[in-house]
């Protein structure tokens, strides 16, 4: 059953959810000639802004030291799978990653990941976090640009285009999907 078409503040706070209850996202980041790479990520929402961690010596730091552009989708996927198809909900979004060298924001950006992400403090992963130029590990915050919202609750179709603030902490306008034209033949 499908509910009324939401309000920017409706899908804002969908999203807000969505980023803190899911746990694993795919981001893409672009390579020196110019071709996408994917990777499985834990990214911990911090309201619309997302903090990734990762190590130095990965493809992914490489890559975006070079390009900031990435792009993420993350998704509520039902456990009944097909059956439960009119509860789905994702968000793809392109953005622009900054590595953290603040220490203040790296001890935000880890207690924001350890308390969405609770297994984590099982290990050591997130306890000695240094700036960048002092250690192996680093945050990335990321911060949205524009994206696409889809929400099978509205309707298996709904879609939503979304452009993000200047500073990436509200939507700033939401419009209707229209499916890409062809290419011509």
């Amino acid at each position: 059953m499908s509910k009324p078409e939401p309000t920017v503040a409706e899908i804002e706070t969908e999203i807000i959810e969505l980023l803190r209850t899911e746990e694993l996202s795919s981001l893409a980041t672009i390579d020196a000639d110019g071709f996408p790479s994917s990777a499985r990520m834990h990214l911990a929402g911090d309201g619309l802004i997302v903090y990734m961690h990762t190590f130095k010596n990965t493809r992914k730091h490489v890559h975006i030291q070079r390009n900031p552009n990435v792009s993420y989708d993350i998704a509520y996927l039902p456990p009944d799978g097909f059956y439960g198809r009119f509860t789905t909900r994702s968000l793809q979004v392109q953005g622009i990653a900054t590595v953290v060298t603040d220490i203040d924001e790296i001890r935000h950006a880890s207690k924001i990941s350890l308390d969405q992400f609770p297994w984590a403090s099982d290990t050591s992963l997130f306890n000695n976090i240094k700036p960048p130029d002092k250690g192996m590990q680093v945050f990335y915050r990321i911060q949205p640009v524009r994206g696409m919202w889809a929400d099978a609750r509205v309707s298996l179709a709904y879609r939503a285009l979304l452009e993000f603030s200047e500073d990436g902490k509200s939507i700033a306008q939401v419009s209707g999907y229209k499916m890409a034209a062809a290419p011509p033949a």
